[in-house]
């Protein structure tokens, strides 16, 4: 009887440590997805802050030569557009999100 009850203490002490851990597992990765949604809306407001000041938000497509790249816009067009001679090329890159000079469409 006595051996029989260590071992379902054991047992209740293990499944104990396990919901500890499990706990404070969960609670990291809470305070990780407060970080995340974070990081998130603040991306997003600073997608809009460009959006105001009349610039468009695209998404490179492909690169046509060294200076000129398709980029679809986030309204739904696609342009050939060019780039200014400042930014590094190489790390425009298919997939790449963009902001384009609302007149002269220049990434």
């Amino acid at each position: 009887m006595s051996d029989e009850r260590e071992q379902v203490l054991e047992q209740y002490r293990a499944k104990i440590r396990e919901h500890r851990e499990m706990e404070a597992r969960l609670k990291r990765m809470r305070e990780d997805v407060k970080g995340l949604v974070a990081r998130y809306n603040k991306t997003e407001d600073d997608l809009l802050a460009l959006q105001s000041v009349g610039q468009i938000i695209g998404d490179v497509l492909k690169r046509i030569d060294n200076e000129r790249f398709i980029v679809k816009a986030s309204s739904g067009p696609r342009y050939v557009v060019g780039c200014r001679s400042r930014l590094n090329y190489e790390k425009l890159k298919p997939g790449t999100r963009v902001a384009l000079d609302m007149t002269t469409l220049t990434i």
